[in-house]
This record gives C-alpha cells, structure tokens and sequence, in this order.
C-alpha cells in the first residue's frame, strides 16, 4: 500500500481491518481532528498515546498502522494550518447515504472524544466555538432523520458535512496552534 492509499477511506479501512482494530477511519481521522483541534501541538509525541488511549485500549500500534496514522496526523494538522484543503475521512459519495451518515457521526464522536481529551477549558471559548460543539455533539444522533436516500437528504447530509469542516476549522483557530483568530476589545 502506497502512502496515498492510505488516505483513501476504503484503503484505511481494509489496513485497520488487517490489523485487527475495531476503529473505523472516520474514527480514526475524527480523534487525530479533535486532538489537533484541542491543541495537541505537532512535535507533542503525546497525542499518540491520547490516540492510542481513546481508540486501541492504551494499546500501541502495529508499525503499518502507526505509520499511517502519523502520516494522517501530519497532512490534517499541515491542512488545518494552510487552511486548505482540509476534508473529513469518509466513504466516496457514490456510497449508499446510510454508510456515508453512518461514518459521519461515527467521526463526529471521534472529534469530541479527541477534543476533550486535551481541551479542557471550554469555557474559555467563543461563543461560536461552544455552540458548534454542542452541533458537533447533536451530529452524532442524526441518523434517524434520514428516512430516505433522496436529493433532500443528500443536501442535508452535504451541509451537516460542511457544518462539521466548519466546526473543525473555528476550533483549530481557537485552540490549535494555528494563525489565532484576532479578539475584539473587550468593552466596559
């Protein structure tokens, strides 16, 4: 497997199935989102025992699958900063809407296992940021709300999509040790 296909969601998956992990991609790319999201800074060797921890049992990781993983951790957090190109680990859009919904909530209860296991303090942020957490955190219970697989539901499975790259990205300017979002004054 080339270091392409590893960023390719079956391709992922099928490594982590041979490696007998029960984390899924989207999983998996939904912790590395939340731990660099949280703040876990790029040369912290720590995150990877935060990952272990949250989704191997404390376990560490075969060489194959460690050596993916890191490759994910570097290209999200090389993404986050450069804001581009940064995309959520999913099934291709050909896959049926039930598995793609599926994967999506399954990486948005990643992104907050990973994000509260290094952001502690979110109180400190924005009222914008908390109220996409708290979006983040209803994302995970969505399932039941696509009765069909039709243009409606596409639609709003592309929005929820877009709503959690959003969430993401507004946590990482926050916490991340990416370009800080400017402050306004505070006024008296």
């Amino acid at each position: 497997m080339n270091d392409n296909a590893r960023l390719n969601y079956d391709a992922f998956t099928t490594l982590l199935e041979q490696h007998n992990m029960v984390a899924t991609a989207a999983e998996v790319h939904g912790v590395i989102c939340g731990l660099i999201c949280g703040g876990m800074a790029k040369d912290d060797a720590r995150w990877q025992q935060h990952f272990n921890d949250l989704l191997n049992d404390g376990f560490g990781l075969s060489a194959d699958v460690k050596k993916a993983v890191n490759m994910l951790f570097y290209r999200v957090y090389e993404e986050l900063l450069s804001q581009s190109r940064f995309e959520l680990l999913m099934p291709e859009d050909d896959e049926p809407l039930d598995d793609r919904l599926d994967a999506m909530m399954e990486w948005a209860g990643a992104f907050l296992a990973g994000f509260g296991m290094v952001q502690q303090e979110l109180n400190k942020a924005s009222p914008e940021l908390q109220e996409m957490i708290q979006d983040i955190s209803n994302i995970t219970q969505v399932s039941g709300e696509f009765e069909q697989e039709d243009e409606e539901s596409e639609a709003a499975f592309v929005v929820l999509y877009e709503h959690l790259k959003l969430g993401a990205t507004l946590a990482f300017e926050e916490f991340g040790t990416g370009q800080p979002v400017a402050r306004r004054p505070t006024l008296h």
